[in-house]
């Protein structure tokens, strides 16, 4: 088994590693003088048909597998275990030292060393065994256990960023081919003893053909995965759905298709005008989570713009590596962008820790895929606009008044519990009739809807904001007193006065006016009902007393009492 690159290493890790790979060409070094070099034409054969076997590797997502044991024991047959270290430590750094698939140089050395020293443990049990057969399989049982003991504390500081890579399916298809190459090797080691090299090399080409048809093989593996992905997700699609549940099958059987550290779907928030994830899975899954993504932004902003699928060979090899935004962190990237009725309802977001990691067909099958997720993307924002049309108002896209009291009431509710006060504002526009008399209705919506800009500005996003009535807009200001309220309202009645429109019907520009009403929870009432009242009679006083001002119910209670006080003192 070869290791492929992992993302980082700790001090720890990158001490095991070069203390692997000096401990194996050390070992090279020490057995140097007990090497026969009268085999040397031998050893070149060997060498040569090593490399063959590790250039036709076999890819597997989590490695390559290879016929090469078939080498490991013809050698120790044949020349024993010194040339065993020597011929599987060269095979080894020849052979993926020129076709390194993207491994840095540390993880060629690292791969070289593994073997020598597997192949010297090995050789060493091999001396410690009688017989025929018992020497061959505990070379064999060693020179497997060692291999993946290494890999395994090789992998170990980044097990993280690669949680199937030492898996049970790597250990069981390199258990299979040790099984089936180690009798091969004791027979091309017996043909060369007894019929010379010619014949083991003429035994070694069923080996490389071996190696084709398991690629096939492979190939067709993979190929029903995709299959059984795809049969999966329109299964789900057509049984019925939770979103939640349905992306995060989008992306479990996305996994079978094409490897990925992590993976995360966006979704397009009609609302938010915002990418937000739907779901993600892999080690990076809650940071993907927090994640939101503007239109136009870095490579899921790509992707939608063009509507095609884009592949990053490798992060680092970026003109901008920053480009990449938040998917930095890994050497590839695939993002698709989820298409209904063309258009782009979502991205699925395919991260991975080694370059070159997607293909053409990884991007094809991920893309259908990304069309199913489409589709529900695509209902789900049907069902928010038709949810945001019911409790909003068509005009201002504020709450509309039914919803805008339920959601007051709630409000006062969670206020009583937190011991926090709450102001409600209505907002009156002055002289709205007038205006839709000698204009027309369309600059009484006109004015309507510039004042309901100056509530957005002026609030807070947590503030409530809805339309009360045809000229009256409200706002539930959470954690403000009265005089915090009546501040924002003189703020609003000034803002309102300063802007200025021009209705198609007039050439002259109109000055609009509003008179504001504060009512305040708890100190004016705890009662919801008469938290709206005492702001309508506020709106009320503010009417009589000459319009374009604000008034506070507080004020009305206070004049209310002392009224009631001087009415009692004049009657006794």
């Amino acid at each position: 088994m070869e290791v492929v690159v992992i993302s980082r290493q700790g001090s720890l890790g990158l001490l095991y590693t070069w203390t692997v790979i000096l401990l194996g060409f050390a070992w090279l070094w020490h057995v140097f003088p007990q090497l026969n070099l009268d085999q040397g034409a031998i050893l070149a054969v060997l060498i040569i048909l090593g490399v063959l076997a590790e250039w036709m590797a076999v890819p597997f997502p989590q490695g390559y597998l290879s016929g090469g044991y078939v080498i490991v024991v013809a050698t120790q047959l044949i020349c024993g275990g010194v040339a065993t270290a020597w011929v599987t430590g060269l095979v080894s750094l020849i052979g993926l030292g020129i076709a390194n698939r993207g491994n840095p140089l540390r993880t060629t050395l690292f791969n070289s060393s593994q073997h020598i020293l597997a192949a010297a443990a090995a050789a060493f049990a091999f001396q410690q065994a009688a017989g025929e057969i018992l020497p061959i399989a505990l070379f064999t049982l060693v020179y497997f256990a060692v291999n993946h003991m290494l890999v395994y504390f090789y992998l170990l500081p980044g097990r993280r960023d690669h949680p199937d890579l030492f898996g049970w399916d790597a250990l069981r298809w390199d258990g299979y081919t040790y099984l089936f190459t180690a009798p091969y090797g004791a027979l091309m080691a017996i043909f060369y003893l007894k019929m010379g090299a010619a014949w083991a090399l003429v035994l070694f080409l069923p080996v490389l053909a071996a190696q084709v048809i398991l690629r096939k093989y492979v190939h067709m593996e993979l190929s029903n995965r995709e299959l059984t992905a795809l049969f999966q997700v329109a299964k789900r699609l057509r049984l019925g759905y939770e979103p939640d549940t349905f992306f995060n099958q989008i992306l479990q059987e996305s996994r079978r298709i094409a490897p990925f550290h992590t993976a995360v779907i966006f979704f397009w928030s009609q609302e938010r005008q915002l990418f937000l994830p739907g779901a993600a899975q892999g080690p990076l899954r809650k940071e993907l989570c927090n994640l939101v993504i503007a239109p136009g932004e870095g490579l899921v902003g790509q992707a939608v713009e063009s509507k095609e699928p884009i592949v990053v060979e490798d992060v680092r090899a970026m003109e901008s590596p920053k480009d990449a935004g938040a998917f930095r962190r890994f050497r590839s990237v695939l993002a698709v962008p989820n298409l209904a009725q063309g258009e782009v309802t979502g991205v699925l977001v395919l991260g991975d820790m080694h370059p070159y990691a997607y293909e053409e067909k990884h991007m094809q099958m991920v893309s259908i895929i990304g069309g199913q997720a489409g589709i529900v993307l695509a209902n789900e924002m049907l069902v928010e606009k038709i949810r945001h049309l019911t409790v909003t108002d068509r005009l201002t896209d504020f709450l509309n008044h039914r919803q805008f009291y339920r959601r007051v009431v709630m409000e006062m509710v969670r206020c009583h519990s937190a011991g926090e006060p709450a102001s409600l504002l209505l907002v009156n526009i002055d002289g709205l009739r007038g205006f839709n008399s000698r204009y027309g209705h369309g600059t009484g919506d006109a004015v309507i809807q510039m004042v309901a800009s100056v509530l957005r500005d002026v609030t807070r996003p947590a503030d409530l904001l809805g339309r009360y009535g045809g000229g009256e807009l409200a706002v539930l200001l959470l954690g403000a007193d009265t005089a915090a309220a009546l501040k924002l309202a003189e703020q609003i009645r000034v803002e309102v006065r300063s802007r200025r429109l021009v209705p198609e019907e007039s050439k002259h520009q109109i000055t609009v006016t509003v008179s504001v009403g504060v009512a305040t929870f708890p100190y004016d009432t705890s009662d919801p009902d008469q938290i709206f009242f005492g702001a309508e009679k506020a709106v009320a006083r503010a009417k009589e007393l000459g319009r374009d001002r604000s008034v506070a119910n507080s004020q009305l209670i206070k004049e209310a009492k002392s009224k009631l006080q001087m009415n009692v003192t004049s009657t006794v």
